[in-house]
C-alpha cells in the first residue's frame, strides 16, 4: 500500500470504509500488476485489471465499457485527469444515466484552453471533488456552474497514528546521539517539493541554532532530482548535517521520531503528510503552498511562511525546538483538529452521504 499513488490510495481508502455498506456495491479499475491491482487481490477486493502497454488507450476504454456493462454501474468515480479522457470517451458507447464523477489532489493550474473547458464542464460530469478549497478554486475559471463543485477533506486513521511512538530508528541507523533533534520532510524528490529551500533553511539553522542545540535534517523519499539535490547539499557543506534516507517502507514508524516536520513545497493539494504530523504530535512548520493553510492555521497548529522564505522558516523552526511550551500549544491544537475533522470515520460519513446523494 506505501508504494500506490495519491489516487491510488485515495480509491482503496473509500473502498475499504464503505465495504460495509450493503447499499453500495463498488468496483476498482486499474492498471494489471499494480500495487493498488495487488492489494486488492490480497484483500479479495471487487477489482477489474486491464494490460497496461502499448495498446492502454484502447484496453483501459474497453475494460471501461466492459464492467459498466456487466455490473449496471450507476457513477464512474474517476480519480485523475488521464483517466477522465478514457471515461469521456467510453461514455459514448454506455447508457445516459451513468453519472461521472472526478475527484482532483492537486492544485497545479489548468490551463484555459478551450479542450480543458469542454473536458472538464462535460455535462456528463455531475461533481468535481476537491481534497481542499485550495484545489476547488482552480476550476474557478474553467467551470461556470459552481453546484457542480465540492470539498472533501482526505482523511487517516488517527488512532493508528497516534498510538506509534519513536523507536530511534533514525538515530540509531545513522549513529545520532539520542540528544540529537531530527527536522524531516516525507517527499518525492521534486521540483514541486521544493526541497532547494529545505536545504536552504537547514543551512540557515545551523548558523543561527544556539551552540547546546545538535540538530540533523533527513528527507525520506526518492525521485528525480536525487542526484541535483545531493550536489546542491554538497555546495552548501551539509553532507555531515542532511540525510537522505530514500524510500522506506515503514514511514509511519519514522514519522514520529521527527522534533519538527518542515514542509517546503511550492503547490499542494493538501498532504496527508500533515494530517499524520498531527496525528504523531509532530510541530509542523511549512511554506503556505495550496490547501496547507486550511488546517496549518499560523502559531495556532502549527507555523506558515510565504514560498521560498527559508529565513522564517528557519527561525520558526528554532523556536519549535527551544521552546517547549510553543511546541506543545501547537501539536495539542493540531492533533485535536485532525481527529475531529480528518478522521476515517469523518471521510466514511460524507463519501457515503456523497455517494448517496447521487
Amino acid at each position: 500500500m506505501v508504494g500506490m499513488r495519491g489516487g491510488d490510495l485515495q480509491m482503496y481508502t473509500v473502498y475499504k470504509l464503505l465495504q460495509e455498506k450493503k447499499d453500495l456495491k463498488q468496483f476498482i479499475l486499474c492498471p494489471q500488476n499494480s500495487d493498488l491491482a495487488k492489494m486488492c487481490d490480497i484483500e479479495k477486493m471487487g477489482c477489474r485489471t486491464y494490460k497496461k502497454n502499448k495498446f492502454r488507450f484502447f484496453n483501459t476504454i474497453k475494460a471501461i465499457i466492459k464492467i459498466c456493462k456487466q455490473e449496471n454501474i450507476d457513477v464512474i468515480h474517476v480519480h485523475d485527469s488521464t483517466a477522465l479522457t478514457y471515461t469521456l470517451i467510453a461514455i459514448k458507447f454506455l447508457p445516459s444515466t451513468i453519472k461521472i464523477v472526478l475527484s482532483r489532489k492537486r492544485n497545479n493550474r489548468i490551463k484555459d484552453k478551450f479542450l480543458n473547458r469542454y473536458k472538464y464542464s462535460h455535462p456528463r460530469i455531475v461533481k468535481i471533488i476537491s481534497v481542499s478549497k485550495a484545489v476547488e478554486a482552480i476550476f474557478d475559471h474553467i467551470i461556470p456552474d459552481k453546484d457542480r463543485l465540492v470539498t472533501i477533506y482526505d482523511a487517516i486513521d488517527v488512532a493508528s497514528f497516534a498510538n506509534r511512538k519513536s523507536q530511534n530508528l533514525l538515530h540509531q541507523k545513522y549513529g545520532m546521539d539520542n540528544a540529537t533533534k531530527i527536522v524531516g520532510n516525507i517527499a518525492g524528490l521534486s521540483n514541486q517539493k521544493d526541497i532547494f529551500t529545505f536545504i536552504d533553511t537547514a543551512k540557515i539553522i545551523l548558523e543561527t541554532k544556539p551552540e547546546s542545540l545538535s540538530i540533523k535534517f533527513v528527507i525520506i523519499g526518492t525521485g528525480v532530482l536525487w542526484n541535483e539535490l545531493h550536489e546542491y547539499t554538497r555546495s552548501k557543506e551539509l553532507e555531515d548535517s542532511l540525510i537522505f534516507t530514500g524510500y522506506q517502507n515503514n514511514v509511519p514508524d519514522l514519522l514520529p521520531e521527527f522534533d519538527v516536520f518542515l514542509l517546503t513545497s511550492l503547490t499542494e493539494g493538501l498532504p496527508l503528510t500533515v494530517y499524520e504530523a498531527f496525528s504523531c504530535k509532530v510541530p509542523v512548520v511549512s511554506t503556505d503552498a495550496g490547501g496547507i493553510r486550511e488546517v496549518v492555521k499560523n502559531n495556532e497548529t502549527g507555523f506558515l511562511t510565504d514560498i521560498k522564505d527559508s529565513k522564517t522558516l528557519a527561525e520558526y523552526t528554532l523556536k519549535v525546538l527551544t521552546d517547549s511550551e510553543v511546541a506543545k500549544r501547537i501539536t495539542e491544537n493540531a492533533f485535536r483538529l485532525v481527529q475531529e475533522n480528518h478522521d476515517v470515520h469523518v471521510i466514511k460519513e460524507n463519501y457515503y452521504q456523497f455517494y448517496k446523494s447521487l
